[in-house]
């Protein structure tokens, strides 16, 4: 078994989100909001200060993809270049230290904001396949970003061999797109709602057994 280093318990790493720019004013609420939370580093793209951020950061990614084996393995690295241009933000798990120009980049998440929806689509996500922990951050991330935001549902693609890995965080099959594709699903507020009410049923069966408990010592 290969070695595999884990970062679930490093202080060093941090969680960034990097927007593509556009003349749009759309994701400026969003961003706004985000500003504000202690887990999430907006990375620095602001167009007056460094208007090629974005730019810079897809192409590194880019680089690190197709010159070695080490992220994003399987994946077509001309895919991911154009997927950069179609998403509106990029989700990051790496080291504290600045990303650019050689920081380190563990897994990273493409997403798009669909205010009609309500809805975060993550179009990619992968990660460094000597790092374990970087592909449940990123989910975890993602999750936090949509209660930040009070998003209610978030959906992907996935491949046959990666659903066990959505079920385990509450994603939920749906529309199925191919023999090896299918849309996983996840309801922020059914995910609630669901929580709320084992909770209240395991209070319940806690009331009855203690009842019947009471009603045989009598």
């Amino acid at each position: 078994m290969s070695f595999r280093y884990s970062i679930k318990k490093n202080t060093d790493t941090k969680t960034y989100i990097c927007f593509k720019p556009t003349e749009s004013d759309n994701l400026d609420a969003i961003k706004l909001l985000l500003e504000d939370d202690d887990k999430i580093n907006i990375y620095p793209n602001d167009e007056d200060v460094n208007p090629n951020s974005y730019k810079n950061l897809s192409a590194y990614i880019y680089r690190i993809i197709k010159h070695s084996q080490f992220l994003c393995k399987g994946l077509n690295p001309e895919y991911i270049l154009d997927s950069f241009d179609n998403v509106d933000a990029i989700v990051i798990i790496g080291s504290s230290m600045d990303l650019l120009p050689n920081g380190n980049i563990f897994g990273f998440a493409l997403i798009n904001f669909n205010e009609e929806r309500n809805s975060i689509y993550i179009d990619i996500i992968c990660s460094h396949i000597g790092i374990q922990g970087a592909g449940d951050m990123l989910i975890n991330e993602i999750q936090h970003i949509s209660k930040k935001l009070l998003i209610t549902e978030i959906y992907l693609n996935s491949v046959k061999g990666a659903i066990p890995f959505y079920e385990k965080y509450g994603f939920i099959k749906g529309e199925k797109l191919s023999d090896n594709m299918t849309v996983m699903k996840k309801s922020m507020k059914t995910a609630k709602g669901l929580k709320k009410r084992k909770t209240n049923k395991q209070k319940k069966s806690r009331k009855i057994k203690k009842t019947r408990k009471n009603l045989r010592s009598k």
